[in-house]
Order: structure tokens, then sequence, then C-alpha cells
């Protein structure tokens, strides 16, 4: 019997995580000693951070996600007091990721070839990681072991006649599937693509009592990373804001967004979600090859097809490609089978989009983020402010890491961002979410709020600050202006 891996093995996938990790994630690596642009992980990490001394979240500060990736950021601020504790999280996913990989492609390839497929993988990554510390990198591991098993599931049912599908691997669907209901729903797009074949499958062969069974381990996986938080939300009255988080304003963001049809757009698009449209080309090249449908051929074009489509459909930011990062294994295996000599050009094109990526990050995003830095400037020309009533206004969400200020109104960053990135209006999308703001802002009053503005429009709370606040100070090159509360307010 094969060993899985060895201590060398072991020892050179930790190294290339944490190298990883350390590059690309600059909005926590200790690599980078400035603020990282990335706008999502700064609100995590607010949230998690502040989410361990005491405010809960949804009720206290909020975001449209599910609330694992505040919990992962929180254990992370738990560990260290600082983001090197969610660093480190990153590199234990990531680690744990490479193996699953490593173990897929070792079915098909020798030792050496299987390193540097991993290695492969791992460049096609970076494009999509997008500066780290976001809701798909943490179900990777899970994922990819998902994929895993589905793989062997397809060898038996195609080389061995075996239909029955074993239920211990539906467990880790289930908690896959959980995961992503609480972060982001459509991070399970492609599992549930290729769960749904699998299940149509055991009805067609009537193996009924064999898909009852994966269903109920499915719905134990599921159970396990849902209802610690719906016990927990619910003991503190917040379960209607997780809703409303979680689902309510997340799908109907969801349903506003829109992919920028630009030439620049679209070719980054298809670096981004490569995977999907290789396997959906190798799905093609399959039937060409053999000239006949299969189980094989089925799987792989739904679980490539669906979450592309939905990338089509999206706002198009890079982290969604995460997604289909382990499909990469069943594009590269079956091509390895049918059309070796393709093999060449897919190590180019992968090679490539990873020399881009580390290009990327040491010329291009390893620079001072000049947001907050004219914002801690701006600020610093007061000082009599007080921080424990602040908020920033359509401020990089970074500002309150730097100031090491928790948020004193819950709606704290990117008011305006969701209503002005979407066109569609569906839904009412955008009157719900100036209501939501407007109403967070009443309720709380902050005596001090820096607005970063932009003069061909108005803030949404433009007519509240109108009433309630003074202006003390405006930056007209910098766009900036910082208000206090009236004092009979």
């Amino acid at each position: 019997m094969k060993k899985s891996f060895t201590i060398k093995e072991i020892f050179l996938f930790l190294m290339v995580a944490i190298i990883f990790v350390s590059i690309f994630s600059s909005s926590t690596s200790p690599l980078y000693s400035t603020w990282s642009d990335s706008p999502d992980s700064p609100i995590f990490q607010i949230i998690g951070k502040y989410w361990v001394k005491g405010i809960i979240p949804y009720r206290d500060l909020w975001d449209l996600k599910g609330p694992f990736i505040f919990f992962v950021n929180a254990v992370g601020y738990w560990v260290t007091g600082s983001r090197l504790g969610v660093y480190g999280i990153q590199i234990i996913s990531l680690f744990l990721t490479i193996l699953v990989v490593f173990k897929t492609v070792r079915q098909y390839f020798p030792r050496s070839s299987s390193f540097f497929i991993t290695l492969l993988a791992l460049a096609g990554l970076s494009y999509t990681y997008e500066r780290g510390n976001l809701t798909e990198e943490y179900i990777l591991y899970p994922l990819s072991l998902s994929f895993y098993y589905i793989l062997r599931w397809i060898n038996d049912y195609e080389d061995k006649g075996i239909i029955q599908h074993p239920w211990k691997p539906s467990i880790i669907y289930g908690i896959v599937v959980g995961l992503c209901f609480m972060s982001r729903l459509t991070n399970a797009l492609a599992l549930c693509s290729a769960v749904g074949v699998i299940s149509i499958t055991l009805i067609y062969h009537k193996t009924y009592w064999n898909l009852i069974a994966n269903v109920l381990a499915f719905l134990v996986g599921f159970a396990i990373t849902t209802t610690p938080f719906l016990i927990y939300f619910s003991h503190h009255n917040a379960l209607t804001e997780m809703w409303n988080g979680t689902f309510l304003f997340a799908l109907k963001y969801a349903a506003n967004s829109e992919l920028n049809l630009s030439f620049p757009s679209i070719f980054r698009c298809i670096l981004f979600y490569i995977n999907s449209i290789l396997l959906i080309l190798v799905s093609i090249l399959m039937v060409l090859h053999s000239k006949k449908f299969s189980l094989r051929f089925i799987i792989y074009l739904n679980t490539a097809a669906l979450p592309f489509i939905w990338f089509c459909n999206s706002n198009g930011f890079g982290h969604y490609g995460m997604i289909v990062f382990p499909l990469f294994c069943l594009s590269v295996t079956e091509i390895s089978k049918i059309k070796p000599a393709l093999m060449p050009y897919l190590f180019t094109l992968f090679l490539a989009i990873g020399t881009k990526s580390i290009i990327n990050y040491i010329f291009v995003f390893n620079q001072e983020n000049s947001s907050v830095t004219y914002e801690l400037e701006f600020l610093g020309q007061v000082d009599n402010i007080d921080y424990s009533s602040f908020v920033a206004y359509n401020c990089d969400p970074n500002i309150y890491l730097a100031l090491n200020v928790c948020p004193a109104v819950k709606n704290f960053a990117l008011q305006d961002f969701a209503i002005s990135h979407n066109n569609l209006k569906l839904f009412s999308f955008d009157k719900l979410m100036k209501t939501f703001i407007i109403e967070s802002f009443q309720q709380k009053k902050p005596k001090w709020i820096l607005l970063a503005y932009n003069k061909d429009s108005k803030p949404i709370i433009h007519h509240f600050l109108s009433i309630n606040y003074q202006l003390v100070m405006c930056d007209a090159t910098k766009k900036l202006k910082l208000y206090k509360k009236n004092d009979n307010k």
C-alpha cells in the first residue's frame, strides 16, 4: 500500500502554504507593513475582532455575509489579538487543501509530477486569492475533499460498476454546504451541481435506501456547521438580523449583480474563472474522444457550467473563482488520459497565471494604501475627536483597524457601495438598503462622522447630516469631510 505522504512532502507542503499566504494575503500577512486595499478582509477582521470583545455580529456590527467568516476572524483575533491569528488559520486551511489536491492527482501521476501539478493548481488559485481572508478560501479544504470523494465514486461507477455512493463522504458534502449557507451560499454551486447529478443517478438505478442514507448523512453534516450559529444568534436575540445579513440582503445584492462587459474585464474574468472554462472544454473533448455522453461527462459539465453561468451574471469579482479551484484536478487528470499532448500547454498557461500574480503582488499590491494614509492625516488635524463614538462613511474600512477603534454604527463600511454598484434595482434593493443605512445612523447618532464624498453625488445620509451635524473640516483635494454632532441633538 502506497504511503499518502512522506515526511518530506508534508514539510514541503507546509512551507508552500506559508510562502503562498505570506505573499498573496496582503490583508493579513506580516510581509506587508501597510494596510491592504482589500475592502472585504478588514470588514471581516473588524467584526471578528470586536466579537471577541463582546459585540454581537449583525446586531452591533453588520455586513451582508454569513457568520462563519466573522467566526474565523474572531478565532484568529482571540488567539493572537491581531491579524496574525487569521494569517495562521489561513496557512492551516491552505496546507490541508494542498494535501487533498496532491492526494487527488497522486491517483493518476507519479509523486514528482503530482507535486508539480499541485503547485500549478496553486498558481491558478493565486490569481483569485484577492489579498486573502475571504469567504471562499476557508471552504477550500472540505470542498477539495468533497471532489476527491466524488472522483473516486465516478471511477468506481464507471470502472467497477459500483452504483452505490458511500454515505460517509456525504457528511463532508453537508458540512461544505452548511459552511456556504453560513458564509456565501453561491460558494456551494459547484458541489451542489455534482451532488444533484449523483442523487439523480441513484434514483435512476432505484438504489433508494442508499440515497436515503446519503441524504441523512448530508443533513448531519449540514447541521454540524449551521446549528451552533443558529443557537448562538437565537440566544442573543439576533437571529432575524443574522438571516437578513446572510440571506435577505445577500440574495437581493446577488440578484442586482451584473458583469462589466468591457474587454479588460472579460479578459480578467477568463483568468478568474479559468478552472470552470477549462473543465467545460475538457468535457467537450471527452465527448469528441469517446463518442458518448458518460456519467463523468455529465457531472463534469454541470459542475463547471453552473458556477460559470453564475459568474457571468455576477459582479465578476475574482475571488468568486476560488469555488471552482478543485475542478483543476478533474481537468488535468482527464487531459492526461485523453489528450496528453495538451499537458505542456496547460502547464505553460498556469505558470503564466502564477507569474502574473506574483508580479501584481510585488509591484502593484505592495503599495501604501493612500486612502487610509489620507484619512489618518486628515483626522490628525483635530485633537478632541471622541473615537468611542466615531464612524467612517464611505471610507476605507481599514481606518478602524489603523485607529484601533470599534465603529459606533452597525452599518459601518462601504455604506453607499452596494447601491451605487448595482444598476438593475430588482426587488427594490436600493430602497431597502437606503432605509437600513439611514435608520442605523438615526438610532446611534455618533458624535463624529468622517465622510469620503463624491462631488457628483450626495451620500445617502446627507439629509440626516444637515439636520444633526455641523461641518468641522473639509479637504476638497482628498474629498474628505469631518462632521461633529450638534450639542442639542
